[in-house]
């Protein structure tokens, strides 16, 4: 028994594939370009160079041209981690950024870190975290 030639099904097989292809390539495509959101490539605080006390605010600039302010930063004197080694405190810097002159003379530095991946806990960055710093100076006299 001889079974009629349809042209009729391999087409519509063939039509279905090609649509299937190409949602699997789009999917894939989109995929891809999400994939990696943007990533902290500087922070910069302001204001760069102040006298007495202050309210420092960082800024971060991320790799999809985009900022934040205020970047949610941690806040250092000196450097960042240095804190830990040597807890000299030359002035009062406070987790939010606010500083003060205790009584020592000097130009001192700020520090604003944050971690390259804006996902990524605050809480859990440490000294080994990619991370992005910025840097301004209080005066004291």
């Amino acid at each position: 028994m001889r079974f009629p030639l349809s042209l009729e099904a391999p087409r519509r097989e063939l039509s279905f594939l090609f649509v299937c292809g190409l949602l699997l390539l789009a999917t894939v495509s989109i995929l891809a370009c999400g994939a990696r959101p943007p990533q902290l490539q500087s922070i910069s605080v302001s204001p760069a160079i102040v006298d007495g006390q202050v309210q420092f605010t960082a800024t971060g600039y991320y790799t999809d041209g985009s900022k934040v302010t205020p970047l949610s930063a941690l806040w250092f004197t000196i450097r960042p981690w240095y804190n830990a080694v040597n807890p000299v405190q030359f002035f009062n810097l406070d987790e939010t950024g606010k500083a003060s002159c205790n009584g020592n003379a000097g130009t001192f530095s700020v520090v604003a870190t944050a971690p390259i991946d804006p996902h990524y806990p605050l809480s859990q960055t440490n000294s080994a975290t990619p991370q992005v710093s910025g840097m301004a100076q209080l005066t004291c006299q």
